[in-house]
């Protein structure tokens, strides 16, 4: 395979992977958006935030999400939105694994969920799809590290 249809090919599977984790976010944002009682109430059955916190955590991180999520889709600031949607990533897999240490049953939240029933959460699952979508933003950082390639002078 020649250098450059190589490149075309890395810079192609990083978009999409980009893309995915940018679609996820952008899903999961504005299902929590239209259901903001129903996500209150998730992010209760974690037990890691004072109850006045879950209100402006339901009003602000949906819209968060869904801005980061198209900007990955779209290319727009991609590094900012890469970052951001990482630390979001990394910050939900905490609070999997927290809740999971605990032994919580927990309704995740992350697509608008709803109420937990008893033993239904499925923690591999869940870590599992956060680390997924981490491991496409990796790709895509890296891709984004990797020099152009040129064509050789003749």
């Amino acid at each position: 395979m020649e250098p450059g249809t190589r490149a075309a090919m890395i810079r192609s599977i990083a978009w999409l992977a980009r893309g995915i984790v940018g679609l996820a976010l952008v899903v999961a944002g504005t299902t929590k958006a239209i259901h903001p009682a129903t996500f209150i109430t998730d992010i209760w059955s974690y037990r890691l935030v004072p109850e006045a916190w879950a209100y402006w955590i339901a009003a602000f991180l949906p819209w968060l999400e869904i801005v980061v999520g198209a900007a990955l889709i779209t290319g727009r600031q991609r590094q900012g939105a890469q970052a951001i949607a990482a630390a979001l990533l990394l910050v939900f897999l905490g609070a999997l694994l927290v809740s999971w240490s605990r032994g919580l049953d927990i309704a995740c939240g992350c697509f608008g969920g709803g109420p937990a029933t008893a033993g239904a959460t499925d923690y591999p699952w869940l870590v599992g799809r956060d680390l997924v979508l981490l491991a496409c933003l990796a790709f895509g950082w890296f891709a984004d590290r990797r020099p152009a390639v040129q064509a050789p002078s003749r």
